[in-house]
Formats: C-alpha cells, sequence, structure tokens
C-alpha cells in the first residue's frame, strides 16, 4: 500500500535540504508526496523533484487540513512557531480519526532547541544548572506555552496522547553549512544573529559572553531526518508515549562570545562591518526577542538520537560563516 505524505517547507533551509525531502525520495521512491508551495516561482523547482505540488501559503487552514486529515504522514519542517497552521494540522488529524475513524496519521514536526533556553539574562553560563534530557519524559512533560516554541510543541504532544495524532518531533540545535535544496534559502540562524550586528555596526554579546547555544551540521540533521523517518515506516515506536518520541539533535556547544567574535570577523571580511571586533554589552542592548536569547544560556543532552547510531561531527563556526552570510544576503536583496 503506498503511504502518502504531505510536506511543508519544501523550499526551506531545513525542508529542502536533501534527506528531508530529496533523499526521502532517493530512499523510499514509492512514497507518494504532495508538497505545499507558497511562491509560484518555486512550484517548476519543487514538481521537478517528482512531487505533486499544491500552491498556497500557511494561512490556508482549510487546504492544510484537507491535505493533513488525508495523508498519512505529515512533515513540517517550515515553521516552528506557527501556532495557526500547527492547529489547521492538527484539526485535520483529529478529524480523520473522530470523523473519518482511521488510524492517527503521523506528524514529523520540526521544532528548536530555543526551547530549552534558561531564561537568565547575564551572558553566563552555570555548569550546574538544568540538564535537558530528551530520554527523560518528565523533561519533556515540562515544556510549557510560555517556553520559545512552546506554544506549538505542547499541543502537538497534547494531540499526540490524546490519540489524534502520532506525533514525532525533531528539536535541532541552530543548524550551519550549506542549503541542498530546489530553492537557495539560507539558515535561521544567521539570519536571526546578523540583524543586530547590522543595525548596532558592532558585533556585541552579553556581560562575559560565556553563555552557550548549540549548533550542529545541516548535513548530519539531515542524516537523522533519514533515521527518525525509518522509524516512523517500521512501526516500532507507533505505541510509544509521545514524550518518547522527541528528538534533541545538538552537536557543539558554543560560547556567544565565539559566536560573536566570528560573526563580527565574517562581516568585515564581506564588508559589512568597519570593525568586526566583538565588544561586551549589557542585556539591555537588546530588545526581545533577542534579549531572550543573546543573554541566556543553555545545558542540554539528546540521548535519544544517540540510540539511533546518529553520531554528528562537531561544529566549527569559522568553517560556514563567509558561505552562510553571503547566501544570507542574496535572500535578503
Amino acid at each position: 500500500m503506498t503511504t502518502t505524505v504531505f510536506y511543508l517547507g519544501a523550499t526551506g533551509y531545513i525542508g529542502g535540504s536533501c534527506a528531508v525531502l530529496v533523499d526521502l525520495l532517493k530512499n523510499y521512491p514509492d512514497l507518494q508526496v504532495t508538497a505545499l508551495v507558497r511562491n509560484p516561482a518555486n512550484v517548476e523547482a519543487v514538481s521537478a523533484l517528482g512531487v505533486k505540488v499544491v500552491q498556497g501559503t500557511f494561512s490556508d487552514a482549510d487546504l492544510i487540513t484537507s491535505h493533513t486529515r488525508a495523508a498519512d504522514i505529515t512533515i513540517n519542517a517550515a515553521d516552528s512557531d506557527d501556532v495557526a497552521l500547527t492547529t489547521a494540522i492538527l484539526a485535520g488529524h483529529k478529524a480523520r480519526v473522530v470523523e473519518d475513524g482511521k488510524p492517527p496519521a503521523i506528524l514529523l514536526h520540526t521544532s528548536g532547541v530555543a526551547v530549552f533556553l534558561d531564561g537568565t539574562s547575564e551572558g553566563k553560563h552555570d555548569p550546574n544548572g538544568k540538564v535537558w534530557k530528551d530520554s527523560d519524559e518528565a523533561d519533556i512533560r515540562a515544556i510549557t506555552n510560555q517556553m520559545i516554541h512552546g506554544a506549538v510543541d505542547v499541543p502537538i504532544l497534547q494531540a499526540a496522547e490524546a490519540g489524534h495524532t502520532e506525533s514525532y518531533i525533531m528539536c535541532p540545535a541552530a543548524i550551519v553549512g550549506p542549503g541542498t535544496g530546489p530553492v537557495l534559502a539560507s539558515s535561521l540562524f544567521w539570519k536571526f544573529i546578523v540583524q543586530f550586528p547590522i543595525a548596532c555596526k558592532k558585533a556585541n554579546y552579553v556581560g562575559e559572553g560565556s553563555n552557550l547555544f548549540y549548533t550542529l551540521r545541516l548535513d548530519d540533521l539531515v542524516d537523522l531526518y533519514r533515521r527518525v523517518f525509518g522509524r516512523i515506516l517500521s512501526r516500532d515506536d507507533a505505541k510509544a508515549s509521545p514524550y518518547s518520541r522527541y528528538y534533541i539533535a545538538v552537536s557543539t556547544p558554543l560560547t556567544w562570545k565565539h559566536i560573536m567574535t566570528v560573526l563580527g570577523g565574517s562581516l568585515a571580511r564581506l564588508g559589512k562591518l568597519e570593525d568586526g571586533t566583538a565588544e561586551s554589552v549589557p542585556i539591555s542592548a537588546y530588545p526581545p526577542p533577542a534579549s531572550f536569547v543573546f543573554g541566556a544560556s543553555q545545558n542540554i543532552c539528546g540521548e535519544r538520537a544517540a540510540a539511533l547510531g546518529w553520531k554528528p561531527r562537531p561544529v566549527v563556526l569559522e568553517d560556514w560563516a563567509d558561505e552562510g552570510l553571503t547566501t544570507t544576503f542574496s535572500k535578503m536583496q
């Protein structure tokens, strides 16, 4: 029997990369994939992958609900914070169970490790602080709607607990490396952090800058998506708790002082800053939501991915900064 997939994010940085769409098609050629594409200019590129294209936006709730209701698997590699989009997806999955009398559809959703920021603002890392582990279901149950990405993660987990969907959540670190999808896209990490040095004409970090943010190579995330998708098709985890199907995907923790030092140097080389030297500033220099990120730290551990044999490589940020920022600036034009 053919497995049907409704795919969100085919032209994005994560979603359009090789394993999340192209490589899935390569490894599972019998998949019947329908992809939502928002920009008409990208329809041809996505269609060329051999998938059916539906043109629409994330605001087309009825369209999304209809397709998620019909598909065996929905993959959202597009937006980790779109509550309305998630509501539409889950409405389709609930209708499939309650009204159609079918088994729950599967949702493979992409979140992000900002959900595990420690809430501090001094730019200082506490090595004795709480460590969030995906192998501890109590930690995943402790995610709240008020946490970054929590307003989406929590309803998905609750819907899965209610039997209306079968959820698998990928929670990747800040991602670097070249995208390989059908449409050129840049990393949200670069897009988010570059706007502040450009506006301030300086690459700044908060306090002593010892606070940590985890990073990950895109091709290693791609590998984990492939492994998790294999678990989905095997049905090995179908009866497991949704809180045990939450995968933290991290590699190298970097201090914000180091991140901003690398960023400043790259921006200077690219002619975007006169002086790329990174300097310390108080948290008040950053408005929300940047203040929630740049002053905070993280202690996180992804053990479930390791149990699948996943071995991410170290991230050397200097290797990726110039290329990542060049792509980011090209998309801003």
